[in-house]
């Protein structure tokens, strides 16, 4: 078996095992940016990074922010950007959609892919999205996809997303997955380390798999050909 994983918190490319063919590493705040600047200074076609300020992590953000952040991704044409998005169930619901604006115009700006994190607020997402619909990232990953299985169609046609699942992926996830096409899955782990990641990945790839009545070898390909895609806007891919 292959793996990969669009979307995980694991900080050392060192731990990477040989099932993996993909891995993205996402940071949360400012702190967490070194380490995606070393993984992304990785020269190989494994590791992958992303920085951005994650909705739960606002309060305590530098004045200076996006100028930095800007900075480090003109400086690192490797690095993505993410964890970033909206949670409904936190605090300070406008004050996180204006950070979470300037980060996709941030994105849109420098054509780098977007990891979006999205709990109960699809609805203002999309609000964002239409607002901004002429300078909008290159690609989109809604990571761990939450929304309304009616509006993959949309999401995936108008703003090149891609859905990323888990085994963490809630209720109707199976739902989900079965309506969203196999050229726009991705799998992820959400893990912080690679026995946690095998594990996490290996069950979601059977659940696909299984959902979409094809070959878990098949599957398996689909996916690592999905993410290939995906970091081609940051490395081209051999």
């Amino acid at each position: 078996m292959i793996y990969t994983d669009a979307h995980c918190h694991i900080d050392s490319p060192k731990s990477i095992p040989n099932e993996i063919l993909g891995r993205i590493y996402n940071a949360t705040h400012e702190s967490d940016w070194n380490t995606a600047i070393s993984i992304s200074e990785n020269d190989d076609d494994t590791n992958f990074a992303a920085i951005g300020i994650h909705p739960w992590y606002i309060a305590n953000i530098s004045d200076d922010w996006a100028t930095q952040m800007t900075d480090i991704l003109v400086s690192h044409p490797n690095l993505m950007i993410g964890e970033i998005g909206l949670d409904k169930f936190k605090p300070h619901l406008p004050r996180q959609i204006e950070i979470f604006t300037i980060q996709l115009e941030i994105a849109a700006r420098l054509r780098r892919p977007v990891h979006i994190h999205c709990v109960g607020a699809w609805d203002k997402i999309l609000h964002v999205f239409k607002t901004h619909e002429k300078s909008l990232p290159p690609v989109i990953i809604a990571h761990a996809y939450s929304g309304h299985e009616n509006q993959i169609e949309y999401l995936a046609t108008h703003y090149n997303m891609y859905f990323s699942y888990s085994e963490e992926s809630g209720k109707n996830a199976n739902v989900r997955i079965s309506t969203t096409p196999m050229n726009r899955i991705l799998t992820e782990s959400d893990a912080f380390n690679s026995d946690e990641e095998i594990r996490a990945l290996d069950e979601i790839t059977h659940t696909i798999a299984y959902i979409h009545d094809i070959d878990i070898t098949a599957a398996s390909e689909q996916i690592n050909q999905n993410l290939q895609r995906v970091i081609s806007y940051v490395r081209p891919i051999n």
